[in-house]
């Protein structure tokens, strides 16, 4: 469970005063009624009530209670990011519903290891980027990259949707391998070593 701290009776925040929160969901009553994690997000409607959230408990508001404001204004930060990040929003979401720890890169692992397609794709990305000596050869793994994190983000919609859970921990964890390609190929330059986490 989140520890949610003591947050000032205004507004939606009525409902977060003094408890403790399951999931992030609960932060943002406005964009999540009902509380419960589901896959599609209305980003706009997140980052309004986000800001909305952020100006009611932002440290600098009232001096006196600076300690307790800056814990909201975090966890809503941490929350607002985790939740509009498909990845993270579906690491939190297997986190609420099946106990996983995505987020936990040996957890991750464990359900990669039995795909040894994964792996040598990833590696073969690696070596791709190994041997680019252009921006435009990066551009096009960029983009194969892209379609990959397209693709496994619709089958997690369709996962989520259909509450297939293991099928969708696997995919959130093969997402995270192609996200972290995806840093690799945006911190790529000539000669640079390339730090592709597994």
């Amino acid at each position: 469970m989140l520890r949610c701290a003591r947050l000032p009776t205004s507004g939606i925040r009525q409902v977060l005063q003094r408890r403790w929160i399951v999931s992030y969901y609960e932060l943002f009553p406005g964009t999540f009624p009902d509380s419960q994690p589901r896959w599609d997000v209305d980003l706009g409607k997140l980052r309004k009530e986000y800001r909305k959230l952020q100006a009611e408990v932002h440290p600098d508001k009232i001096q006196k209670e600076q300690e307790a404001d800056s814990e909201q204004s975090s966890l809503l930060n941490k929350a607002y990011h985790a939740l509009k990040d498909p990845l993270t929003r579906s690491q939190h979401m297997i986190q609420i519903l099946k106990d996983v720890d995505l987020t936990v890169d040996s957890v991750a692992r464990e359900y990669t290891q039995m795909d040894p397609e994964l792996l040598m794709d990833v590696m073969d990305v690696h070596e791709q980027l190994l041997d680019a000596n252009s921006r435009d050869e990066v551009r096009e793994i960029e983009k194969v990259n892209k379609q990959r994190i397209e693709k496994i983000e619709a089958e997690l919609k369709e996962c989520y949707d259909n509450k297939e859970y293991e099928r969708a921990i696997n995919l959130t964890a093969r997402l995270k391998y192609w996200k972290n390609v995806a840093s690799a190929v945006k911190d790529w330059a000539p000669g640079k070593p390339i730090d592709l986490k597994h």
